[in-house]
């Protein structure tokens, strides 16, 4: 008992003098040229204190000192005594009693992390019994990867590893991924729509494939970094997957009709939200009774698979809306060779995803027409609508002028980069003409 005694003195006074040390070490400024290297020192000083800790539990699960105070197991006995949540006390229980010396030295060292270390321990704990004379070979590999990758790259080399020693084992974890799938939604009151979903990994992967292109910053209108989130940038790109999915010719029908949202809105208060300064207007609704203000109803009469009902005074249907609102096919090819992608100035969202907009309302009389629309994604869309830009086609080009409150000089902008058309022209002026073939060539 007294050596235990000592011991415990003996690692109180330790870290005492390594608190006391490092307490001086920060009472003074550090110059702004060893910051780096004092933040990676202190990196390898907490690494090596892991394994220290590890060498500490280890002799705690011996000891079986969970079973002396009541706890299931060493894991639950140290989450209650460092107050960390279970999956990491289980992490560090299982990194103190694996049998990894290279792993083990490499976090001593400081060159590996805690996570590092955890990964390399699962890897060895999943490798089949007819794979246990590679286990060294294994670990040396993931050692020598952990010092130069993140904890998540060496997982998936560790996951590599593992399903290539037991395929079996891996193609029963896949499946298990599937199962285990689940996607639920609910409406809330005011209502907006929260998502909640767990994805195997194949359409993760094609969710991330899909999404990432359409959730890329976009400049804002006034020249500096997109000002949205990056869970307001998902969200958007998951709009824009939804229009296209709608859009898409392979889409189910209902009822042997193409699926369509209807949005109703009366005739009189769609004409006077023209005016933005006018007051007791009110909104359409959705098929389910769901408001949504009639400056988003213009906007989503685009090119966005809504069918608006325009309502009269008595509420009877006066127009069910006109096929020709939105771009036909034949049309929308004209306006990607035109524009190429989205056409606010300094957007590149990729072609194939934008909204063909009408730059004279389509409520208003605007045709269906190239002179009258213009290739927008989701997010300009929305911008140009919600603040009120105006746009003209000139010379091919379209040409975007911002309002009052953004830009008190209202000075035009246009997109500088070459679009499709405008390199086919290009392509037409250098190559050389053909020679008219003569009769006795």
């Amino acid at each position: 008992m007294g050596n235990m005694s000592s011991m415990t003195l003996t690692f109180a006074d330790a870290v005492a003098t390594a608190r006391a040390a490092l307490a001086e070490a920060v009472a003074s400024p550090t110059p702004a040229h060893e910051l780096r290297h004092a933040i990676s020192e202190l990196e390898s000083l907490a690494r090596h204190v892991y394994s220290v800790q590890a060498q500490l539990i280890r002799q705690a699960d011996h000891d079986d000192l969970a079973r002396t105070t009541g706890a299931r197991n060493t894991a639950t006995w140290l989450q209650d005594a460092l107050n960390i949540n279970p999956g990491q006390a289980r992490g560090r229980v299982e990194i103190a009693t694996a049998d990894t010396g290279l792993a083990k030295q490499a976090l001593a060292d400081g060159a590996i992390g805690v996570e590092h270390a955890q990964v390399i321990t699962t890897c060895l704990r999943k490798l089949p019994r007819s794979a246990s004379g590679e286990a060294v070979r294994v670990e040396t590999v993931l050692t020598e990867q952990a010092r130069r990758c993140r904890p998540w790259d060496l997982r998936q080399l560790a996951e590599g590893i593992n399903a290539g020693f037991d395929r079996q084992t891996a193609l029963a974890d896949e499946r298990a991924q599937h199962e285990s799938r689940e996607l639920h939604y609910v409406t809330s009151g005011d209502g907006t729509v929260q998502i909640k979903a767990r994805l195997d990994k194949e359409t993760g992967q094609k969710f991330i494939a899909a999404l990432r292109p359409l959730s890329k910053p976009c400049p804002a209108h006034d020249g500096r970094p997109d000002p949205r989130t990056p869970g307001q940038r998902h969200a958007d790109g998951l709009a824009t997957l939804v229009d296209l999915a709608l859009g898409a010719e392979g889409m189910p029908g209902v009822g042997g009709q193409r699926v369509q949202i209807q949005v109703a809105v009366d005739y009189d208060d769609l004409m006077r939200s023209l005016d933005p300064d006018a007051i007791g207007i009110a909104p359409g609704t959705f098929g389910n009774g769901v408001p949504i203000s009639t400056d988003n109803v213009r906007r989503l009469a685009c090119d966005a698979g809504i069918l608006p009902v325009v309502l009269g005074g008595d509420g009877a249907a006066l127009d069910y809306g006109r096929e020709q609102r939105t771009a036909p096919p034949q049309l929308r090819a004209a306006l990607y060779r035109r524009d190429g992608v989205c056409a606010f100035p300094g957007c590149e969202h990729p072609p194939g995803t934008s909204q063909a907009h009408h730059i004279v309302e389509w409520f208003h009389g605007g045709e269906t027409s190239l002179t009258n629309m213009v290739m927008l994604c989701a997010h300009h869309h929305r911008i140009v609508h919600s603040d009120r830009w105006t746009i003209a086609i000139t010379d091919g080009r379209a040409v975007f002028t911002p309002p009052r409150r953004i830009d008190p000089t209202r000075t035009p902008r246009v997109d500088d980069a070459p679009r499709p058309g405008a390199h086919r022209q290009l392509i037409k002026e250098v190559i050389p003409r053909q020679r008219t073939a003569r009769l006795d060539d």
